[in-house]
């Protein structure tokens, strides 16, 4: 999924799991290109999310290092990493769908 693969770099603003809906919703900012860019990734039929960081502390930002994605017939598993290998995000769901939210200068 090449469009994943863009938000490298873009700082993550948010997310909101929706546990009865097996849905997680991630805000995410791009803000190294011009115009600024915000997306939204919206994740349906979620079986597994998980948030792991190796310390308990609060991140100066949250940076998208790496995004990999995993086919299986009826799912896919996203990996985000964010700043470092040590921190990241990990879903598995039935469909993604990335929206561009909003361009500003």
């Amino acid at each position: 999924m090449s469009a994943l693969n863009s938000l490298k770099g873009a700082s993550l603003e948010g997310i909101w799991v929706d546990a009865p809906a097996h849905s997680v919703t991630l805000a995410l900012r791009m803000a190294r290109a011009t115009p600024v860019t915000e997306y939204t990734l919206i994740l349906d039929g979620v079986t597994d999310f998980s948030f792991f960081d190796e310390t308990a502390r609060p991140w100066a930002g949250a940076e998208v290092t790496g995004v990999r994605v995993d086919h299986d017939p009826d799912s896919m598993r996203l990996d985000f990493s964010l700043g470092s290998e040590a921190a990241g995000l990990a879903v598995r769901c039935a469909k993604a769908a990335l929206h561009k939210a909003r361009q500003t200068t």
